[in-house]
């Protein structure tokens, strides 16, 4: 077997810190934001410091999580402002479940109950009819306040943003200066997708910058040396034979969203009745989901509320392309779509593009980690 690719893989990281990552996403970022600009400066090595999302702790789950969406991030870090320190990282990942109960609160209320594929008015088009005349808006608002994602403490069972934050905790506190290796340690770990980078110069510990997964392969994608890594994944030894969490096509939208919640997961296959990889999740759509807070009926099949949602949410820069490969793929294609689709993970799909695998961010960390040094 050849470890070559994991060798190169790991040889990036071992000659970068975290900081290196910081500079490289502060410009990867310039350039996006001067993209419409014939004439842009970016090649300072030395870029300003990183202005970090930071969410008070007083604000209810709904508000952080439309204030990541408006940033294009899926977490941050929680702030106490009157203890003056971080409680954790939140994810919007957490509130997943609360719009899921959401709808199912709206259908006990009275809400239509739609059968997969039957077609859902938009809110704004008709009132539902119920014997008490309440619109589908007043219901969802009134299941939202039942789950209470939306409801400021201390309102009694009300689910807060410092709740769900402890459960991450912005521990270890790494800086800038830390090396690369030690960063990718952390993000080979499950449910660990973001590391805080803090400075400590002012005598407490202040959050200066976040390296993602996404980010860190994005980085590695563009340091590796052109055909470096043109091996393929069965010659170099990355694994991705492993169960594919995957759904059928005329699934529900709301069973779609219980499996990835109940698998912490942000994106999964979907299947049509032959078992072919038609599509798939991923975190943009659990933001969309979000954001939608329910109004688009989640008893829709997966693919048609997908595509509903994709277009009412649809951001200028919004991209759905299909994330996979094919069984004799190179470890730089597989690095390459990660790095420029910002999908967690990408399907591994036989000649009858049915899913046999899937190679994620923390497969690839782990694969130069544990054979990088053979």
């Amino acid at each position: 077997m050849s470890n070559k690719s994991a060798a190169t893989l790991l040889k990036v990281v071992e000659s970068h810190d975290a900081g290196d990552v910081m500079n490289f996403s502060l410009r990867k970022k310039a350039l996006e934001r001067n993209r419409s600009v014939s004439r842009i400066s970016v090649n300072s090595s030395k870029m300003d410091e990183p202005s970090v999302i930071v969410i008070d702790s007083k604000m209810t789950p709904l508000e952080a999580s439309t204030l990541l969406w408006e940033c294009n991030v899926m977490g941050a870090p929680v702030y106490n402002a009157e203890t003056e320190t971080y409680i954790g990282m939140f994810d919007a990942r957490d509130i997943l479940s609360c719009v899921i109960a959401a709808h199912r609160e709206f259908v006990a209320m009275g809400g239509h109950h739609h059968d997969p594929g039957e077609d859902t008015h938009m809110v704004n088009d008709v009132d539902i009819h119920l014997d008490d005349h309440k619109t589908r808006r007043d219901l969802i608002a009134k299941a939202l306040q039942h789950i209470k994602i939306n409801s400021k403490p201390p309102a009694p069972g009300a689910v807060t943003v410092s709740y769900l934050a402890a459960r991450n905790p912005m521990t270890p506190f790494l800086t800038k200066d830390s090396s690369l290796l030690d960063v990718c340690k952390i993000l080979a770990c499950r449910q660990k997708h973001r590391v805080p980078i803090t400075d400590s110069s002012s005598g407490k510990n202040a959050c200066i910058g976040i390296i993602s997964q996404s980010g860190l392969v994005a980085f590695i994608a563009n340091k590796c040396p052109p055909g470096s890594l043109d091996v393929k994944m069965v010659d170099a030894g990355l694994e991705y034979k492993k169960e594919v969490v995957k759904i059928a096509d005329d699934a529900s939208a709301s069973d779609a969203f219980e499996l990835l919640d109940s698998h912490r997961l942000s994106g999964i296959a979907v299947v049509n009745e032959d078992g072919k990889l038609i599509g798939n999740t991923s975190a943009r759509d659990i933001k969309n989901a979000v954001m939608d807070a329910g109004r688009t009926n989640m008893d829709m099949d997966i693919l048609s509320y997908l595509a509903r949602v994709r277009q009412s949410q649809l951001m200028q820069n919004d991209k759905y392309p299909s994330c996979h490969v094919h069984e004799d793929a190179t470890v730089a294609h597989v690095v390459n779509l990660l790095a420029k689709t910002g999908y967690h993970r990408v399907f591994v799909v036989d000649d009858d593009m049915k899913p046999v695998g899937v190679v994620s961010f923390a497969d690839i960390i782990k694969f130069f980690i544990e054979k990088g040094g053979d």
